[in-house]
């Protein structure tokens, strides 16, 4: 889903404009990113978790030249879903799968259609 998509979404939902929406949006992920820079970590309760991950400078190695270089500190965001958020997921992989179950019980000879020349 994209951006725009998921401010319709918000606007016909929250029964405002889709300006208003993208506002709310914005306001939204600006104070997870801003957390983010600041303390590190966000969590939202049954969605899941943000995080900044930090790895260490180290010596890499370009594959197509051999030549050596050196990384510096890098921070990487992470997210980690919550506990409702994977059920709900795993929910709807789980009908689907239920749903094929029962179309593979359900088919039917080929040869049940076919008119006997009786």
């Amino acid at each position: 889903m994209a951006r725009a998509q998921l401010v319709s979404k918000l606007s016909s939902r929250m029964d405002v404009t889709k300006k208003e929406a993208a506002l709310y949006l914005t306001a939204f992920l600006d104070s997870i990113m801003e957390t983010l820079y600041k303390d590190g970590r966000v969590v939202v309760q049954g969605f899941g978790s943000f995080k900044v991950n930090e790895y260490k400078a180290r010596t890499a190695k370009k594959p197509l030249t051999g030549e050596f270089f050196q990384l510096p500190v890098r921070r990487k965001p992470s997210f980690h879903a919550g506990k409702e958020l994977r059920e709900r997921v795993n929910a709807e992989m789980v009908q689907v799968q239920e749903a094929e179950a029962l179309i593979r019980r359900l088919q039917t000879p080929e040869n049940v259609f076919s008119v006997s020349a009786g």
